[in-house]
């Protein structure tokens, strides 16, 4: 998982994040304060959000509509998460006095085409291990009716709410694949030290049942990380991982239904934690994305669907 190299012929290739993390010699010191501003503004950013249904008496409505009060849930939930991109911006500016796009690209200028091809590869592959499992349920005599909600209101749904979920995985890319990835690289100047922490804090943060055993949940949350980060690092920027957690959560979200009532989804089949998770569901998960994994980096490293070299048309 080393920072990529120039290509032959193409003459020298953009400096990565992490070479360039490596290569500031910035002090742990002014990351570790960073982080703080970035967790105590963020917890205090999200307060007032969580607050504002009540200030606005727009939950009043909300007690009257179930789709209303659906978008305004998942609006603060993911906006929550959404509002440590105002800190962090401010951590950033104030202890290294660079901007932002630093923790996202090496040079001028953001890659979306990167993080769209990025997206649409990965969430494609999602959907089709959602494919997968309702035809062996079907093959096992098992019926696969989830029973979720019609597509009209699901799209107004996603209409409403999309756009928080681009600025929340944007957030969690930049502070856990960003910030706290540069910090720890610029210290340890190795990719696989970097990652396996990260792994470790992203798994642990985004389990929501602390009291039930739910390891096939964290297993998958561990391996997503390691890919985000591996990806990130073949990149050289942060807008390949940026558009896999896209991916990922929209199809979680909308498709799966992930989250459980009152969000609309197409499925409708819940959320994944209800239960805890034994060794059959723990390698299920494994294998899964060992193969989904496989085949994204394959087709979009390999492959370049996503990745794509310096001169490559």
């Amino acid at each position: 998982m080393a920072p990529p190299g120039p290509a032959a012929g193409d003459g020298p290739a953009p400096p990565s994040l992490l070479a360039l993390a490596r290569q500031r010699r910035e002090p742990w010191w002014a990351f570790l304060a960073g982080m703080v501003i970035v967790v105590i503004g963020s917890v205090l950013i999200a307060v007032v959000l969580l607050k504002l249904p009540h200030w606005s008496h727009v939950d009043r409505a909300m007690v009257r509509s179930e789709g209303l009060r659906a978008i305004v849930e998942l609006l603060m939930l993911l906006g929550s998460v959404a509002a440590a991109l105002l800190p962090l911006t401010l951590a950033v500016r104030w202890l290294h006095g660079r901007p932002l796009r630093s923790l996202v690209s090496p040079v001028a200028g953001l890659d979306v085409g990167l993080a769209l091809r990025s997206a649409l590869l990965w969430g494609g592959l999602v959907l089709l291990t959602v494919v997968a499992s309702g035809l062996i349920d079907v093959w096992n005599g098992e019926p696969f009716a989830p029973g979720g909600q019609p597509w009209p209101q699901v799209l107004a749904f996603a209409a409403a709410t999309a756009w928080m979920v681009v600025l929340q995985v944007t957030a969690e890319e930049a502070v856990f694949r960003g910030y706290i990835s540069q910090g720890l690289y610029a210290a340890t100047g190795s990719a696989w030290v970097t990652a396996l922490p990260v792994a470790l804090l992203f798994a642990a943060l985004h389990t929501q049942s602390w009291s039930n055993g739910v390891w096939d949940q964290r297993a998958l949350y561990f391996i997503i990380s390691l890919l985000l980060s591996a990806i990130t690092a073949k990149a050289g920027r942060l807008e390949a991982a940026i558009g896999i957690h896209l991916g990922q959560n929209l199809a979680a979200i909308y498709v799966m239904g992930v989250l459980g009532p009152p969000f609309p989804s197409l499925l409708g089949v819940g959320a994944p934690e209800g239960k805890p998770a034994g060794l059959a569901e723990v390698g299920t998960v494994l294998l899964t994305m060992a193969v989904v994994v496989g085949l994204y980096w394959y087709l979009g490293v390999r492959r370049g669907w996503v990745v794509r070299q310096p001169g490559a048309g």
